[in-house]
């Protein structure tokens, strides 16, 4: 891989790992724009490059959510409780999404990819309920809500923080709490889901690079940047006023989502 290649893998793993800690996602919305972008330029074909950069994202989601959750775990932040109903029905659903991932066209994946931003943006913007938490939910009801959000979340490549973060502000749990929560569940769709697209992709073995459906060089550079610095994120979510967090959260949805849009 060619200098400018890793220097840019670097520095988006750096934002990546700011936001996983910061936000609770696996930082997907900022690796998957860099990486369609960067794969042609590593001599990837254009066929591949939609699902690669969503394999090669879910994998980065693994080290960076890892760091972040360790973090969170330390600041005594993760609720069991909600752990405990939403991991199962996320890594049911990100064996899916994988699978879902490798069947469908590139273009069709990009279209998807930026529809779920434009929602996930504008649903960030309604103010969440207030009250004590609803943990009275049917544990049926959080398993499918979950796999359907596995599903998604590996269909397109983010670790399920934007999904999940909304989904239990809904259930009016602490927004430091719900980013904590998520850090844990973007970790295991990020770990079952670029475990998928590796079985999956074994007819790619043959290039250079790869590790099935994922850039094995891109995983390495943008996984060490994020790892080091999701931690700093994880310590910036103890000190930002919670109301700027969730407006911080909503603008990067809208700025990502737009530019996707008109790019």
């Amino acid at each position: 891989m060619l200098i400018t290649g890793w220097l840019w893998c670097l520095a988006g793993g750096m934002v990546a790992g700011l936001l996983a800690g910061m936000l609770g996602i696996g930082g997907g919305l900022v690796i998957v724009p860099l990486l369609i972008y960067l794969l042609p330029i590593l001599g990837v074909e254009q066929e591949l490059v939609m699902q690669m950069a969503i394999a090669t994202s879910l994998a980065t989601i693994v080290m960076t959510t890892l760091s972040s959750a360790r973090s969170h775990l330390k600041h005594g932040q993760i609720s069991w409780f909600w752990v405990r109903r939403l991991i199962p029905g996320l890594m049911v659903g990100a064996v899916l999404g994988a699978w879902l991932a490798t069947l469908l066209k590139p273009e069709w994946l990009q279209r998807i990819f930026a529809g779920v931003l434009m929602i996930l943006a504008v649903r960030m913007l309604i103010p969440q309920r207030t009250g004590e938490p609803l943990t009275d939910v049917s544990k049926r009801l959080m398993a499918l809500i979950s796999a359907c959000m596995g599903t998604l979340a590996a269909l397109v490549g983010i670790g399920g923080g934007s999904l999940t973060v909304p989904l239990l502000q809904r259930l009016r749990v602490p927004i430091r709490q719900a980013i904590a929560v998520s850090s844990v569940g973007s970790l295991s769709i990020g770990l079952t889901a670029a475990l998928a697209f590796i079985v999956l992709g074994q007819r790619l073995e043959g290039s250079a690079g790869l590790l099935g459906y994922v850039h094995f060089e891109a995983w390495l550079a943008i996984s060490i940047a994020s790892v080091v610095c999701a931690p700093f994120g994880a310590t910036l979510t103890q000190k930002i006023p919670v109301k700027r967090l969730q407006l911080g959260f909503a603008l990067f949805l809208v700025f990502i989502s737009v530019n996707l849009v008109i790019g």
